[in-house]
């Protein structure tokens, strides 16, 4: 489903490209299967490409016979928003499973000595990835919800989101907006993440569940969104705010989302690695273990900026200095005795 969904986003990218063709045309290309029946469209996108295009994607997961006894239960908008936010959950929950799964895989699996064993580096237990699951499940049921929100802002025509590339001026408006976008949403995500520590009573009630996971060896790629759901909503909440003050091309917004699920398996994995200026997965280690420090998300640029970036030490080059302090402790302690 999640494969499904990128493609979705291609194609839908593609067809956005343009807006020389009649809409209902280009939308009757989007509403065609593969094996080149015609699909039931909801008559509550009709003339909406935002709409039509989360329509033509709900098809992918719903047959027609399902979407038009929803319809006929809930009314055209109703049922495609509750089969929105279905489908939401389903490539939400998909896409967790295969990302965490194929990366716990490669990191405990596949290259655990390397990764663990031979740096002595102790491993999530068993326990841990499972609280991490059932946490971050449970989450999803509310976590979902907010990108149907952010659709409904969008149709409504409330923000100075466009579907089509002309509509903005050509690719490089396009390019620059984009830019904008993302750098008002890193800053955006940067100051609620700091506010959810800084204020006690949102820590105590809110972020401090996710910060229970306070150790390397307590983190996992399974740990990503195993948070209370209002977290994730509070935290994902620029993406959707900066749609009501810079034009973003409703598919980049899409697939920026898309794309911090699969950021977020990477960043809680505690492995080291230099990917300044990107925040890697060694700065949100530091975060989990010293929680006043590197906030942001994709980026280590508002950290910076606020005074709270913290370059963390490589575990490996501690864990050889600890070892070594240990040696000429056991040293020093030999030599004393002797001498007594």
């Amino acid at each position: 489903m999640a494969a499904l969904l990128v493609l979705a986003l291609l194609l839908g990218t593609a067809l956005a490209s343009s807006s020389q063709a009649p809409l209902l045309q280009r939308l009757s290309l989007l509403l065609t299967t593969p094996l080149g029946a015609e699909r039931l469209a909801n008559p509550h996108c009709a003339g909406d490409p935002f709409c039509s295009f989360n329509d033509w994607v709900n098809a992918f997961f719903f047959s027609d016979a399902t979407k038009a006894g929803v319809i006929e239960r809930f009314g055209p908008a109703g049922a495609h928003y509750l089969m929105t936010y279905l489908r939401d959950l389903m490539a939400g929950s998909v896409l967790y499973y295969v990302t965490a799964g194929l990366w716990h895989v490669y990191i405990y699996k596949l290259y655990g000595d390397y990764f663990f064993t031979q740096k002595e580096f102790e491993k999530p237990s068993a326990a841990t990835i499972k609280d991490q699951i059932q946490l971050a499940q449970a989450s999803m049921f509310l976590y979902a919800a907010l990108p149907v929100l952010a659709e409904w802002f969008v149709e409504k025509g409330w923000t100075v989101c466009y579907y089509y590339i002309e509509d903005i001026g050509g690719w490089p408006y396009y390019l620059a907006f984009t830019l904008v976008y993302m750098a008002m949403v890193e800053v955006g995500v940067y100051w609620m993440h700091r506010t959810l520590h800084e204020n006690k009573t949102l820590y105590k009630y809110i972020h401090g569940l996710h910060h229970k996971y306070n150790k390397p060896s307590t983190l996992s790629p399974w740990a990503s969104v195993a948070f209370n759901p209002i977290d994730g909503i509070l935290q994902a909440s620029p993406y959707v705010v900066c749609l009501f003050i810079v034009p973003c091309h409703y598919l980049t917004h899409v697939a920026l989302v898309f794309f911090t699920a699969v950021w977020a398996t990477n960043i809680h994995d505690a492995m080291d690695g230099d990917t300044e200026p990107v925040m890697g997965s060694k700065y949100h280690t530091m975060h989990h273990t010293h929680y006043h420090y590197n906030f942001g998300q994709f980026f280590i640029f508002a950290d910076w900026m606020f005074g709270t970036l913290r370059v963390p030490e490589p575990r490996a080059a501690k864990a050889v200095r600890r070892t070594e302090g240990g040696r000429e402790g056991g040293r020093v302690g030999s030599t004393a005795s002797a001498a007594r």
